[in-house]
């Protein structure tokens, strides 16, 4: 007797739940979640500008190394040994100006860029095409 009724109780629930579920997938994230996202994103863009900017510099360094070392060349003396020692000293600078634009801030920046990248997918996943309404007040990021 009261068998009956749970079990249509039951079958009423199991089917509410399967009709609500769309309904649930299409409702959007959390408006703070997004802004949180939204900073992560403008964070990373920020760090991956000064990665770049540092790598072209260390690229820069090196470039002018090169030049100079073209032009010193040309005149370097083989037969004078101060000529020939400024000419390693020089030398010796732009390995150390190459492997910095090839180790270091290469890596820094192919690291930053793809944290950038993680940053936007996660964005374009989760609240690309909603709008974000204004901020009701300030907003806690988990991590910051």
């Amino acid at each position: 007797m009261l068998v009956r009724p749970l079990r249509r109780g039951a079958f009423f629930c199991a089917a509410l739940s399967l009709l609500a579920t769309p309904a649930l997938a299409q409702m959007p994230p959390p408006a703070a979640a997004c802004y949180c996202l939204k900073q992560a994103v403008d964070n990373t863009n920020a760090d991956m500008g000064t990665k770049n900017a540092a790598l072209a510099q260390a690229r820069s360094a090196l470039d002018q190394l090169d030049q100079q070392l073209a032009t010193l060349r040309a005149q370097v003396d083989v037969n004078n040994p101060q000529s020939v020692a400024q000419f390693k000293q020089l030398l010796e600078q732009r390995d150390a100006a190459a492997k910095l634009a090839s180790g270091p801030a290469l890596t820094d920046s192919q690291t930053a860029t793809a944290r950038y990248n993680d940053a936007v997918a996660a964005y374009n996943g989760q609240c690309a095409g909603q709008p974000l309404p204004p901020p009701a007040g300030p907003i806690a990021c988990p991590g910051q």
